[in-house]
């Protein structure tokens, strides 16, 4: 008999102590509440984006954050993840992650974002946009054009800085300022003749721009 009550006793002890331990400090990393903002994007002009989300968890009556770690993964379409962890402290339940994505030509980027906490889960998604390819018109002189005569053409898409990488002919000469590529003929004619100018971006794409002009 003695024995029974010394198990029920010691049983009795270990059931206050969870309780209090339950009621006091600490927090159950499945019980409360975890939430997620609307991810806000940044574009970094180089062809990425920073795009930031908060994540907030609220523990149940009587029980703090400090102490629980929340794990947060990014992941785009093509399966490229970025996770990272981050534990709450004192006085604060909510952390800020970034994540610094790249753009794509032609093609956006979709990435979703998911923090847990043990069996909790919340997500939020985001676009960003595809960065547009480079582009220009063509240069198209007339047998009439004297020579000294100057055009121009706009580059678009891709990201500045522009850099003048070649020319194809030595009777064109071309400068670059800014996006605006002016191009002068140095002859003039009635045979057809035809050059390259490349042109690149900071990001690395190569651009041709044809031009067309006359010989003697």
């Amino acid at each position: 008999m003695k024995a029974l009550s010394y198990i029920s006793l010691l049983l009795t002890l270990v059931i206050i102590l969870m309780i209090q331990a339950c009621g006091s400090g600490g927090t159950s990393d499945t019980a409360g509440s975890l939430t997620i903002s609307t991810p806000s994007s940044t574009d970094n002009k180089d062809g990425s984006f920073n795009v930031s989300v908060t994540v907030t968890y609220t523990p149940p009556v009587g029980k703090t954050a400090q102490g629980v770690v929340v794990t947060t993964t990014a992941t785009d379409q093509f399966g490229n993840t970025q996770s990272k962890d981050a534990t709450l402290t004192s006085g604060s339940n909510s952390v800020i992650y970034s994540y610094r994505v790249q753009q794509n030509v032609g093609t956006s980027v979709s990435l979703t974002i998911v923090s847990h906490i043990g069996g909790m889960t919340a997500g939020v998604s985001v676009v960003i946009p595809a960065i547009t390819p480079l582009g220009a018109s063509a240069v198209q002189f007339k047998s009439t054009d004297a020579p000294g005569t100057v055009l121009n053409t706009s580059i678009s898409g891709g990201i500045a800085p522009y850099t003048l990488v070649s020319v194809s002919s030595t009777a064109i000469s071309v400068t670059l300022t800014g996006a605006s590529l002016n191009v002068m003929n140095t002859t003039t004619g009635v045979t057809t003749a035809n050059a390259t100018i490349i042109v690149s971006d900071a990001n690395g794409s190569l651009l041709s721009v044809p031009v067309g002009y006359f010989t003697p």
